[in-house]
């Protein structure tokens, strides 16, 4: 604007004035952006725009992003403006920034700049364009760039001493027994006070007639385990926000119980299941463990998940024939159901909480340990499952 006020001055003064110094300045100006575009097309002939970031790290790291503009021509060129978008798949959020390159004595043009891993997830770093300006900052020129590279960004990591009470069979090492309950599962191992939802036709109907209350048989669990971590994440959870530090925190929790099975040399699955939606990956190796990790990592949170949903799916599908032990992840579930689950297989439940403090609680055939989301990190050390 304030060039072409300029130039209208000029305009002006040849006209009123009628003296060749005004037309010579007129036509100066009129030359200079001319000249301009002349050679900012020359300096941007043969120039391309390089990004660089290493390909992991862990959450709350910070990482280096390197931008290089190189350059062909060691003609003059102007400021460079790069567009730079980051865009997580987990959460499908996104951080834009706007990086400046300055020119200097240099052929090249180099940024650096500092990000912070904020929460998990398979980030893309996207350079859709770059904008050139002429050195006398008149003009711009856009060109697409199209420019992308990631980084993976683990969850915090959790070194946990893991005490399984029954210990589950693998493949590699034949069967290992339940020590305090029965193989047969019609086996009566055990009596406990009655709880709203258990069957009928589990009441020892007899000893809750001596007695005058209800008495219930629990019978023996199979020791021949096939073990699913079956993990949660949403954004939502009806009307309550569910924060991306609790899926985190679950992410964390996931990963950690799946190294610390594979340390004993237990063989399991860890998956989640969304609607019809079952992903579900078998951990056997320190590969097939890594590829667990990509899922976690790049399988986009849902918006919305209800508690029942993923334990009625389960109850429904064929994968109630297929586990026998279950260990849940979430951040919120509901005690009817869960309950309802625990007559299906052994159940563990990890619950991740904002601002309540961890909590372990054994119910009628299942477990709860409540995970405080603010101190996990420095707290969760062991685990009896």
């Amino acid at each position: 604007m304030g060039y072409a006020a300029v130039l209208v001055a000029a305009l002006i003064a040849y006209i009123m004035a009628d003296r060749q110094e005004p037309l010579v300045l007129l036509w100066l100006l009129i030359m200079v952006p001319v000249f301009g575009v002349l050679l900012q097309r020359a300096a941007m002939r043969g120039s391309e725009i390089n990004c660089q970031i290493q390909g992991t790290c862990r959450m709350g790291q910070k990482v280096v992003l390197n931008l290089v503009l190189k350059r062909k021509s060691r003609l003059p060129l102007g400021s460079v403006k790069v567009h730079i978008i980051f865009e997580n798949v987990l959460y499908g959020s996104q951080n834009e920034l706007e990086a400046w390159l300055q020119p200097d004595e240099q052929k090249d043009m180099a940024f650096t700049y500092i990000y912070g891993a904020e929460d998990c997830g398979n980030v893309k770093i996207r350079v859709p364009d770059v904008e050139y300006q002429d050195v006398f900052g008149l003009f711009a020129f856009r060109r697409p760039a199209d420019l992308i590279q990631e980084i993976l960004v683990y969850p915090p990591e959790i070194r946990l001493n893991m005490e399984l009470l029954k210990r589950p069979e693998t493949k590699s090492f034949g069967d290992m027994y339940n020590q305090k309950r029965g193989q047969d599962i019609s086996e009566v191992s055990g009596l406990r006070d009655y709880v709203p939802g258990d069957a009928m036709n589990s009441i020892h109907w007899k000893l809750s007639g001596k007695l005058d209350e209800l008495i219930v048989r629990e019978f023996g669990q199979p020791s021949n385990y096939n073990t699913l971590i079956l993990y949660e994440m949403m954004k939502k959870n009806r009307e309550r926000e569910v924060p991306s530090s609790c899926n985190n925190a679950v992410l964390a929790l996931t990963a950690a119980l799946s190294m610390g099975m594979l340390e004993l040399n237990l063989e399991h699955n860890v998956g989640r299941i969304q609607g019809k939606d079952y992903q579900i990956v078998p951990v056997y190796s320190m590969d097939t463990y890594e590829q667990m990790q990509m899922n976690l990592l790049c399988l986009p949170v849902a918006e919305e998940i209800n508690g029942l949903d993923t334990v009625y799916s389960f109850m429904k599908g064929n994968l109630r024939n297929e586990y026998t032990k279950m260990i849940y992840i979430t951040s919120c579930y509901e005690e009817n159901t869960v309950r309802q689950l625990a007559r299906e297989v052994d159940l563990t439940v990890l619950q991740v909480m904002q601002g309540r403090k961890s909590a372990y609680i054994s119910s009628a055939g299942y477990t709860v340990i409540s995970i405080d989301v603010d101190t996990y990190q420095e707290t969760m050390n062991s685990i009896t499952i």
